[in-house]
């Protein structure tokens, strides 16, 4: 395999720290639609304060957060891709599904050679601060709307 940058967003917002680290190939299709394929093998929670890595069962909420963001970033531009999720990184702690989603927009954009705008990226950050009012709970965010839905 090629040798893969990671992506990496993590912000301290009202004394919260928030972090997500994302490891994506992005190539683009010609077949008029766009891809996204799911090649998760890591660990999940290992120990207390560790990054942890989306295993290939389990945290769904992070898988469901960072197709919510791909189907975001897709928006953005007229073209047409296959995005290959090699890994999602985080702290449970530290990182949800806003988290994830919004990390993989950026890392999707960066990629693309396309930026967010200033007002997007207050936008973002500012949704995203609001993720953390249900600590405790997992929920799915909609980049559109802005608004988040009850993960089932």
């Amino acid at each position: 395999m090629e040798n893969l940058q990671p992506y990496r967003w993590a912000k301290v917002k009202n004394g919260i720290s928030n972090i997500a680290i994302v490891t994506l190939i992005v190539s683009k299709n010609d077949k008029n639609e766009n891809i996204i394929n799911e090649y998760y093998d890591g660990d999940g929670f290992t120990s207390q304060g560790y990054i942890e890595e989306v295993p290939k069962d389990g945290y769904n909420y992070w898988k469901i957060g960072a197709i919510k963001g791909l189907e975001y970033a897709f928006s953005k531009t007229r073209e047409y891709w296959i995005v290959d999720i090699i890994s999602i990184k985080g702290i449970s702690t530290q990182t949800n599904s806003a988290i994830v989603g919004y990390t993989i927009i950026k890392a999707f954009l960066d990629q693309i050679n396309l930026e967010l705008s200033k007002e997007e990226i207050e936008t973002f950050e500012e949704f995203i601060s609001k993720s953390w009012v249900k600590p405790y709970e997992e929920f799915i965010p909609d980049f559109f709307t802005l608004k988040f839905t009850d993960y089932k």
